[in-house]
C-alpha cells in the first residue's frame, strides 16, 4: 500500500497535469495518481500559479480557486484547509502542494500547503527546476530544453532590453541545466528544492535585477541551506549539528501523528529562540514542513 505523506511534491506545469493519464485503481487498494510520461507515479505536485478565479460556498464548508501558470489552467477544491484558499485574492502568485485528483474526467488539485509569493524571479526560477527535473528523467530531448532555455531568456531580454551574445547564451544554457558553475562568481541565489525523492537542498542562480539575465545553477551541500551563522555560538557549539538538521530531528521526536506544537519546539532546540522561528518559517515557506493545524508543524 502507497503511503502519501511518503511521496515527493514533484514541482511540475499545469499543462503536464492536463496532458498525461490519470490512473485510478479499480480495487480501491491503491491511491490513484498521475502517469507522467510512463515514468513516475504522482501522487503530489507542487505548482507556482495565479489566482485567477475564486469561489466559496455560503456555509463556509467549501472553497476552490483557479491557477494559470500560462502552461494552462486547474482548479484547486478545498474541504479542509479552506482558510489558506480563502486568504488569496485575484493575481496573486501561489505556491502550492497538493494532491492530484480527477473527478468527471476533470484533473483537479486538493491543497495541503498554499504560500502567496512576493517574489515574481521565482516564477522563472521554478521553469528552470522544472526542466531540470525533466531533463534528468529524460521526459524531454535536448532540442525541447534548448527552445525552452531560449525562450527564458528572451523573456528577460524583452524586459531589460538587454541582449544577451550567442556564447553567453550557451553557458548560462550549459550552467542552468547541468547544475555546474564554469565561472568563479556566483550572483546572489535563492535557495529551493528540486523534484527529488531526497527533497534534497540547491542553490539556483536568477537574474540580479538589474541585469536581468541568466547566468549559473551551483549545487551546495546540506550545511549551506541553514540558517546565518550565529556570532553569538561559541567554537564548541559550531562542532555541533545544523541548527537546520536539529530543528527537524526534534520536529519528528515530537510528532505524535498530527504534528508537533511549535512551542514545544522553540522550547526543545538549543540555541536563540529568534533563529530558531526564522529557520522554522523557512521549513514552512519551502514546504519541507507545513501546519496541519494552527500551532502545530510537521515534516512533509
Amino acid at each position: 500500500m502507497v503511503d502519501l505523506n511518503t511521496q515527493a511534491a514533484y514541482k511540475l506545469n499545469i499543462s503536464d497535469l492536463k496532458e498525461n493519464t490519470y490512473v485510478k485503481d479499480d480495487n480501491g487498494k491503491e491511491p490513484n495518481y498521475l502517469n507522467l510520461a510512463d515514468k513516475i507515479k504522482v501522487y503530489r505536485v507542487r505548482i507556482l500559479a495565479r489566482v485567477t478565479f475564486k469561489y466559496s460556498s455560503e456555509d463556509g464548508n467549501y472553497a476552490s480557486i483557479t491557477l494559470d501558470d500560462d502552461t494552462g489552467t486547474i482548479r484547486v477544491k478545498a474541504w479542509q484547509n479552506i482558510k489558506s484558499v480563502l486568504d488569496t485574492k485575484k493575481e496573486d502568485l501561489v505556491d502550492m502542494i497538493a494532491l492530484v485528483r480527477e473527478w468527471n474526467g476533470e484533473v483537479y488539485l486538493v491543497p495541503e500547503v498554499l504560500r502567496i509569493v512576493d517574489n515574481p524571479d521565482m516564477k522563472t526560477l521554478r521553469r528552470l527546476e522544472i526542466l531540470r527535473f525533466k531533463k534528468e528523467e529524460g521526459i524531454l530531448d535536448k532540442d525541447t530544453i534548448q527552445k525552452e532555455i531560449t525562450s527564458i531568456k528572451t523573456s528577460f531580454g524583452s524586459e531589460s532590453n538587454t541582449v544577451v551574445s550567442s556564447d553567453a547564451k550557451s553557458d548560462a544554457t550549459d550552467n542552468t541545466i547541468d547544475g555546474r558553475n564554469k565561472k568563479e562568481d556566483n550572483p546572489d541565489t535563492i535557495k529551493s528544492p528540486i523534484n527529488e525523492q531526497k527533497s534534497e537542498q540547491v542553490k539556483v542562480a536568477i537574474p540580479k535585477p538589474i541585469e536581468n539575465k541568466i547566468t549559473s545553477q551551483k549545487p551546495t551541500d546540506e550545511k549551506t541551506t541553514g540558517t546565518q551563522d550565529d556570532t553569538s555560538e561559541t567554537s564548541s557549539e559550531n562542532t555541533e549539528k545544523p541548527l537546520r538538521v536539529r530543528i527537524l530531528e526534534v520536529i519528528e521526536k515530537l510528532d505524535a501523528g498530527d504534528g508537533a506544537a511549535i512551542d514545544d519546539v522553540l522550547e526543545s532546540v538549543k540555541g536563540p529562540e529568534k533563529d530558531t522561528e526564522e529557520v522554522i518559517n523557512e521549513l514552512l515557506s519551502e514546504g519541507t514542513c507545513y501546519e496541519p493545524r494552527a500551532g502545530k508543524i510537521k515534516v512533509l
